[in-house]
């Protein structure tokens, strides 16, 4: 029987998907772009204001196509303002912020991204 934690993160990842984003809730042994991997934030977990409430603290990759430079930022930036506008209709989490853009190497090859950070809020 899985346990909260990964029951929060898989129904995160589908409510991600109900508007219209490839979402992951592990990381890929082939990352297809473009794509949004939910990994583990730091901390990740930490107690919330009530009795077995707590933080879960998530990082949602999003991963932009290859392509040059322009089109791969215009794509990264199209991928984080869909993930944005899906946040604000889930009541359970809290936005963070997003981390400046970097170079991800995967699959042998490169691809740009951003990391969003989120907090989930889960009983256990």
């Amino acid at each position: 029987m899985p346990n909260e934690i990964t029951v929060s993160k898989a129904e995160f990842a589908l409510s991600l998907q109900e508007f219209g984003l490839d979402v992951l809730d592990y990381v890929p042994g082939r990352i297809t772009p473009p794509v949004v991997i939910i990994t583990a934030g730091t901390p990740y977990l930490e107690p919330s204001t009530l009795k077995r409430n707590y933080q879960l603290n998530l990082e949602c990759i999003c991963v932009a196509m290859t392509a040059d430079n322009e089109q791969a930022t215009e794509g990264l930036d199209k991928l984080v303002s869909d993930l944005l506008n899906a946040l604000e209709t889930l009541s359970y989490v809290e936005f963070i912020s997003v981390a400046s853009p970097y170079t991800l190497t995967a699959n042998n090859a490169e691809y740009l991204a951003a990391n969003v950070s989120v907090n989930l809020l889960i009983t256990l």
